[in-house]
């Protein structure tokens, strides 16, 4: 050898293709980011041999369902996403995207995003440059970043009825000319690299305003269909699962795309602590509408849901709209003079008794636990819960709650746990069937309320090492070659020789699944909370090692997928 080195010999491992097909000695070659031969005992020759020796060797993992949209610009790492095997993340989720957007629109739609996704505006005032106004333009801001992972784009269904109907997409439907504006817009940009659409009938702003996806009627949606089915694309979408009337926007969905052969696929639900069989009602009934031809996908995640809430922000109260809701997105001295207020508290016990469900578990104070506080004298009570608090003080526990709140000078930790997906076996069937694919991540996402990143590591660790709910081939095949196929990735998802060397190496006896952690490192000094490493020996994109034994190299290979 000269010293030179064209690429990268993964040598001996167990290949686990990405097909579901069983697992074989093999090694891989790659280069110039290309897959180039697969084999057993292949001949060194000038290149970087990484060792796979006990370990698995499959293609880099695929999250499709991120909110990584505005990380990407200060952060374009997607830490800690490759140190748990990803390569490909998908933005653009849930009707919110970065574009296409006007400039006067740009603190609308921070404001809107920031709340949704529970992300601090500092994010958005100092890190995104907003260089752009159409999409394509925003694909080309994106290609000049130099990334770790690859980034995968929706065009956000809100963005766009704002770009095209200025202030009237907050109120109205569209008219015919907008429509057709619309449709033009989101034709741009899929033949740019967009791979579909986004829409939300759950989202909403902090002033309870729903955003402008859900006021799109079924001719808009019908002729921003059309347009997917030209361009082979693809619809996401998120049901108001605020509400027992979520299955309608599911049927609705079903029924505009199944005529069509457009495929759709939808996050938001869980399974249910408290009825774990529902989730399979659930699941059965979209494989029947499945088996009439409607391509039609709920994504699940392994994750249970634990919500730490930011009492300066975001949507954990979304369900008390009259009074813990606002003391959340009130100032400082406008919480304590709600809190301190005797009105206030007789509507606030009024409406916690009334709300059937929120994201916080206040139904279920024994859930709600405390995990730090500000004044001293109370750290007694970290690791305890509300229920406890209540029975030691008594009263209604929306005013314990209000007390405690004013005692920590507004700023108590306090964490709802397993608010939903709590239920391992309920989780496990959830995930195995076979209408449902793992994804829903979120990761990304709601960074002050929990950590979304890892499901790829709990999967592995729990699910197929522990429980053994599923052999690793399966659940390889969910995470690579069953995201590719199913969001038209073509060149991807598996190992095969003229793929795209996006590799993820692991032993499932070392990786870990550990538990988050607060970070101060958001833009303005802000706080996030991050998973640590899982475990992975490498993480290649695009045959570049991005991570190794959990450190990331500094390899930025990333491109933007199309």
């Amino acid at each position: 050898m000269d010293g030179t080195v064209s690429g990268l010999l993964v040598r001996g491992g167990e290949l686990v293709d990405g097909t579901g097909a069983p697992a074989r000695r093999a090694d891989v070659r790659i280069t110039d980011g290309v897959v180039t031969e697969i084999g057993p005992d292949l001949r060194v020759v000038d290149e970087r041999v990484l060792d796979a020796g006990d370990a698995t060797v499959a293609p880099g993992f695929i999250d499709s369902h991120t909110h990584f949209d505005p990380t990407l610009f200060w952060d374009p790492t997607c830490d800690p996403m490759p140190q748990h095997g990803v390569t490909t993340v998908l933005i653009g989720n849930c009707s919110l995207s970065l574009a296409p957007l006007r400039p006067e629109q740009r603190g609308d739609l921070s404001a809107v995003f920031a709340y949704v996704e529970d992300m601090p505006p500092s994010v958005f005032a100092d890190a995104v440059p907003w260089s752009w106004t159409t999409f394509p333009e925003y694909l080309d801001a994106l290609r000049a970043l130099p990334c770790t992972v690859n980034v995968a784009t929706l065009v956000g269904h809100t963005p766009l009825r704002m770009f095209v109907m200025g202030d009237d997409a907050w109120d109205r439907v569209a008219t015919a000319e907008e429509r057709a504006a619309m449709a033009r817009v989101l034709d741009e940009s899929l033949a740019a690299g967009a791979l579909g659409l986004s829409t939300s009938w759950f989202d909403e702003d902090a002033n309870k305003r729903p955003t402008p996806s859900v006021l799109a009627d079924d001719d808009e949606l019908g002729e921003l269909f059309d347009v997917l089915v030209a361009r082979g694309g693809f619809v996401e979408f998120i049901p108001d699962v605020k509400t027992s009337v979520w299955r309608d926007d599911v049927e609705r969905v079903a029924r505009l795309t199944g005529p069509r052969g457009l495929m759709s696929t939808f996050n938001g639900i869980f399974c249910d602590n408290d009825r774990p069989g529902r989730i399979l009602e659930i699941l059965d009934h979209i494989a029947e509408l499945q088996a009439t031809g409607v391509r039609l996908y709920p994504q699940v995640s392994p994750r249970g849901v634990d919500v730490r809430v930011n009492w300066y922000g975001g949507m954990s109260f979304y369900g008390m709209a009259d009074t813990w809701h606002r003391v959340v997105q009130g100032s400082a001295d406008d919480k304590r003079a709600m809190l301190s207020d005797r009105d206030w508290r007789q509507r606030a016990r009024t409406e916690w008794d009334a709300t059937h469900r929120t994201m916080f578990p206040h139904r279920f104070p024994e859930r709600v636990r405390l995990v730090e506080v500000r004044d001293p004298a109370l750290t007694p009570w970290i690791g305890r819960t509300l229920a406890d608090l209540v029975a030691d003080r008594g009263g209604h526990p929306s005013d314990v709650l209000a007390d405690w709140l004013l005692a920590n000078d507004l700023e108590p930790g306090v964490v709802g746990v397993d608010v939903t997906n709590a239920d391992v076996e309920g989780v496990a069937a959830m995930l195995r069937h076979p209408a449902a694919i793992i994804s829903n991540s979120d990761a990304g996402a709601h960074l002050q309320m929990m950590c979304a990143t890892g499901d790829t590591t709990l999967l592995l660790s729990r699910h197929v090492r522990e429980r053994d709910d599923f052999a690793l081939e399966a659940a390889v095949w969910q995470l690579t070659g069953r995201q590719a196929t199913t969001l038209g990735l073509a060149d991807r998802g598996v190992l095969r020789p003229g793929a795209v060397a996006d590799v993820t190496v692991f032993a499932l006896d070392e990786l870990h699944w550990d538990t988050e952690e607060f970070v101060t490192d958001l833009p303005g000094a802000g706080r996030r909370f991050r998973r640590p490493p899982g475990g992975y020996r490498y993480t290649v994109t695009a045959g570049e090692v991005t991570q190794e034994r959990d450190v990331l190299t500094g390899a930025r290979p990333g491109r933007v997928v199309s």
